[in-house]
């Protein structure tokens, strides 16, 4: 009997490793057919100007949103994502355009809106003054798989990416990242 709980164990484990295998490659697979979007990369001076603003006004907006969370030394990021975005059902009230210093909102409006329509949603700074613009989703309903695609400024040169991922240097250290991910359970 232990045997045969054994063996079923085993199969069990093999099943589940190889459909994990599969699903690795096929992400990698999807991965290797995104195509770097040429209107995002071509609109790089808008997105510029978001930033330098951002950078501009990072130390005030940073220390506006630590004033709003309990334990703020814990936190390594801060999102923001424009009020277009709020009708997505996962987007929390804490992260969205609102919760930043009053005087910097029309800034923000502003430099947000002279990126071309459905380029970006958002933008996270790191504590390590990193920059990442979200600017494209897409999911693969028929493989289950979502598809994000962001720019990034002032990333650390080792910044690591998983081997779903693939980038691109565009210039004056900006990088455009593009990541596989499977939604829900693998």
């Amino acid at each position: 009997m232990k045997i045969k709980n054994k063996l079923i164990v085993s199969l069990t484990i093999l099943v589940f490793g190889f459909a994990s295998c599969k699903s690795k490659t096929k992400q990698i697979e999807i991965m290797q057919q995104a195509n770097f979007d040429q209107a995002v990369i071509n609109d790089l001076t808008a997105y510029k100007k978001l930033n330098n603003l951002v950078v501009e006004h990072m130390d005030t907006i940073i220390n506006f949103r630590k004033a709003q969370v309990d334990h703020p030394e814990e936190i390594e990021e801060f999102a923001f994502l424009h009020d277009d975005e709020k009708e997505n059902h996962f987007i929390q009230k804490e992260i969205n355009f609102n919760n930043v210093p009053e005087f910097i909102l029309p800034k923000l409006d502003s430099a947000f809106y002279a990126i071309k329509r459905g380029k970006i949603t958002g933008f996270s700074i790191n504590r390590n003054g990193m920059i990442e613009m979200s600017v494209g989703h897409s999911f693969d309903e028929k493989n289950n798989y979502d598809i994000y695609e962001s720019l990034v400024w002032n990333a650390p040169e080792n910044l690591p990416l998983k081997s779903t991922a693939k980038d691109t240097l565009i210039n004056d250290g900006w990088r455009y990242i593009i990541h596989v991910m499977r939604r829900g359970n693998p």
